[in-house]
């Protein structure tokens, strides 16, 4: 058994995930939690007591952490504070200084995308490059740069909100008060809401939409704007930044060369004058945001170098 290990604990808007992880990746305690629609003070003691619970799992099996990894959307990395989470009912949450308050050990914030590109630059997908973009594509849309193996946070910790880059300008409304936003057209909730509201089936998917693609013009149409949309926003990551690599996670990742094949002709169609990147799949999914956070508090130990012989499986 090595000597050091760290706890990472993921934020999510309807469920809280954790995990002891030791120097050589290994995950050896690993829960999670429902919020059950809690908000607020409520929503702070559900995850306090589930931290405090993955602490004591690890110490009856002769674990410390020495370290906390946190990471959850909206994070600012600077104060460990939650921004804003609409379903948390957060606002400048001081999450980070509360917990290491209760613990009593060093808490690392992070970013939860930015984060699980770290990981996926460090393990997965981007191993190996230098520069690299992450794309997650869920519930909403945001992305993460990494260069020189540190994510890019930006002036006021919200770098690389793709989701709110206007594709279409004066487009369709967004839920950010702004129009025409890549979000409002690939995002899986807008793809299945824009079906819904061009007179496709009420109750599919952006999942079940991308199995009728064959059989459902309509299902066809909506996808292809989706992909045309993200084309667009990927030309202008492209040409900015000039990633070494383009990696798809979330979960619209799971349609894998449904959703990649398209993007990649259509990426290159839209750069008249230089190859597009590669775009690729997450290797990691869903761990990633609990490994990213176990390589924030592996650097704070003076670990820098931590990750560097994990392997992606765990």
């Amino acid at each position: 058994m090595t000597d050091q290990v760290v706890l990472g604990i993921d934020v999510g808007g309807t469920s809280f995930k954790g995990a002891v992880i030791d120097e050589t990746g290994r995950t050896l305690i690993a829960g999670s939690i429902a919020t059950e629609g809690a908000q607020g003070e409520d929503a702070f003691a559900i995850l306090e007591r589930f931290v405090i619970g993955m602490m004591a799992q690890a110490a009856a099996q002769g674990l410390k952490p020495a370290a906390c990894g946190l990471i959850s959307p909206g994070m600012d990395e600077r104060t460990g504070h939650v921004m804003f989470s609409s379903n948390l009912s957060w606002r400048d949450f001081p999450i980070g200084p509360r917990l290491t308050a209760s613990l009593g050990l060093p808490v690392l914030p992070g970013h939860d995308v930015r984060t699980a590109g770290l990981a996926e630059a460090q393990l997965g997908a981007a191993k190996g490059f230098a520069d690299s973009a992450m794309v997650m594509i869920g519930t909403g849309i945001a992305a993460a740069l990494v260069t020189g193996g540190q994510a890019i946070s930006g002036a006021a910790q919200m770098a690389c909100e793709l989701g709110h880059i206007p594709v279409y300008p004066g487009g369709e409304a967004c839920a950010c008060g702004q129009f025409g936003c890549l979000e409002a057209y690939a995002s899986a909730a807008s793809i299945a809401r824009r079906y819904r509201a061009a007179g496709g089936k009420q109750a599919l998917t952006a999942a079940d939409i991308a199995m009728r693609l064959d059989s459902d013009p309509l299902a066809a149409k909506i996808w292809n704007e989706a992909v045309q949309a993200l084309a667009i926003s990927l030309v202008t990551v492209t040409l900015l930044l000039d990633p070494a690599v383009i990696v798809i996670g979330g979960g619209l990742a799971e349609a894998d060369e449904v959703l990649l094949a398209p993007l990649r002709v259509a990426l290159q169609q839209r750069l008249a004058w230089r190859a597009a990147p590669p775009i690729v799949r997450s290797e990691l999914g869903s761990r990633g945001a609990l490994l990213g956070a176990a390589i924030l508090a592996f650097r704070s130990l003076g670990l820098a170098n931590a990750a560097s012989g994990w392997q992606s499986g765990g």
